[in-house]
């Protein structure tokens, strides 16, 4: 573990606390390092009025997180009430809670600029030297120094910490599109499987056809289904998705119940393998809802490359509907599919009989 992530580890009173003894040890070693390389004339500098004033300045510290402004506050009297009894105490002390103040404070960081800057000039005045004009500048530049240090850092966490919330929000929404995109891809699967199965029992009842047949029938029908779900959940990846190519073996789950014509014309295009996951998943449903909701007798399913655009059009034969239909999830689910992509769908009556799906999806990349 590092040193930062040992520090972090430590309840932030402690850290106060530690805070507090290490500017006490090193204000006080200060003087000492002078009586250590034979400077005698500092000896003074570490009586006891000077270590007890120097404690005294470094007690508020321990409160710098809490109450930011008491704590520069409190300090800077100290060493007010230090300088003025004729005790020379370091103003470091009150440099590092002006800092503290800076970083931890939302609001009133004005006042503890001109509180920062009255204090500098007041330490400057019991110094009984006169004050030139260079010297009222020198004070304030030297009180906004730790005000302007502790408020970067203050607005680099902030920023830091917006950064960090918004990738975790990015990151959020990734998954739940994700968890969106697999709920469509099951739904589109099972859905049109199950519609598979229905339509190859009712097939074999009215052709009437062996129990064993039927039943060998939905059974392959049941595990192929089953195997794209595990492939679909195991692995989510868009190079997995069925394309254009797959239509044929779409189309021949239906063929005796209800026949489907696939007519392609690509005109020598090759959509990315989005826009075919796409297609594919919008002729699937399209077909899953003619088998579920129309009594069609056939469908017809043209897909053809116009333009800078797919357009996938799914006809049936069946008694249509509303001119508004009621949008359920399949729709809704072609539609979000195809809005990812930029494209549309629309869906409605066609002719005296039969539904109409089209959908137009862009070739460009996504």
């Amino acid at each position: 573990m590092s040193i930062v992530a040992r520090w972090q580890a430590i309840p932030p009173v402690w850290q106060d606390a530690l805070t507090a003894t290490g500017v006490f040890v090193f204000l006080l070693g200060l003087p000492a390092s002078d009586i250590l390389a034979g400077m005698d004339r500092r000896a003074a500098a570490l009586g006891p009025a000077v270590v007890v004033w120097t404690l005294a300045t470094c007690v508020p510290l321990v409160w710098r997180r809490r109450a930011p402004l008491t704590s520069v506050v409190v300090t800077g009297a100290v060493t007010l009430g230090a300088l003025s009894s004729g005790t020379v105490v370091s103003p470091w002390a009150v440099m590092l809670a002006a800092f503290s103040a800076a970083y931890h404070l939302r609001r009133h960081r004005i006042v503890l600029g001109v509180g920062a800057t009255t204090w500098m000039l007041a330490v400057a005045a019991l110094s009984g030297e006169p004050m030139a004009p260079s010297d009222v500048l020198t004070s304030a530049g030297l009180a906004a120094l730790p005000i302007s240090l502790g408020y970067a850092l203050r607005l680099q966490a902030d920023r830091a910490r917006a950064t960090r919330l918004l990738a975790e929000a990015e990151a959020e929404r990734a998954q739940a599109y994700e968890r969106n995109r697999v709920a469509r891809d099951v739904h589109d699967l099972v859905g049109h499987q199950l519609s598979a199965i229905r339509l190859r029992a009712l097939g074999s009842r009215k052709a009437g056809a062996g129990a064993d047949q039927a039943l060998e029938a939905i059974a392959d029908l049941a595990s192929e289904a089953l195997g794209q779900v595990r492939s679909l959940v195991r692995v989510l990846r868009e190079d997995d998705q069925p394309g254009l190519s797959h239509l044929d073996t779409l189309a021949a789950r239906t063929q005796g119940v209800l026949p489907v014509e696939i007519a392609l014309d690509l005109g020598g295009t090759s959509p990315s393998p989005q826009v075919q996951a796409v297609a594919y998943r919008v002729v699937e449903e399209a077909l899953s809802n003619v088998a579920r909701h129309a009594s069609a007798h056939r469908a017809e399913v043209r897909i053809s490359a116009t333009g800078n655009a797919l357009v996938i059009t799914v006809d049936d034969d069946g008694p249509g509907g509303p001119k508004t239909p009621r949008e359920g999830n399949g729709l809704r689910g072609m539609r979000e599919r195809a809005a990812r992509l930029g494209g549309t769908v629309s869906a409605g009556p066609h002719g005296p009989r039969g539904w109409r799906v089209r959908a137009t999806i862009p070739l460009g990349e996504s």
